[in-house]
């Protein structure tokens, strides 16, 4: 892993736009993540290669699964969403608002 430049690419606000300049980058399990609380795909990360499809990876105690992935320059954006997210509307804001508050936790 070149984390220097992944800082380079991604961190500072210099590589990747981030609007309004309060995007938060969370390094888990030796990725950047982007948290983006809806109901598709939660948590967005940058790598090297494409995930192989159906891939899982356990963050925050919670198991995501591969949306959808696409290039950008020498760096791939995949987007992951959260399995078993809860039917019921309530309950999956909950959920939401409990991911982030657990991002936050490990950010800090």
């Amino acid at each position: 892993m070149i984390q220097w430049l992944d800082f380079r690419l991604f961190g500072s606000g210099r590589g990747l736009a981030a609007p309004f300049f309060d995007q938060r980058f969370y390094w888990l399990s030796g990725r950047f993540y982007t948290f983006m609380s809806g109901f598709g795909a939660q948590l967005h990360s940058f790598q090297w290669r494409h995930p192989k499809p159906g891939e899982r990876r356990r963050l925050c105690g919670r198991e995501f699964v591969v949306f959808h992935s696409t290039r950008h320059g020498p760096r791939v954006q995949v987007a992951w969403a959260m399995v078993g997210m809860p039917r019921d509307i309530n309950k999956a804001n909950e959920a939401l608002r409990l991911l982030e508050h657990d991002l936050g936790s490990s950010y800090r």
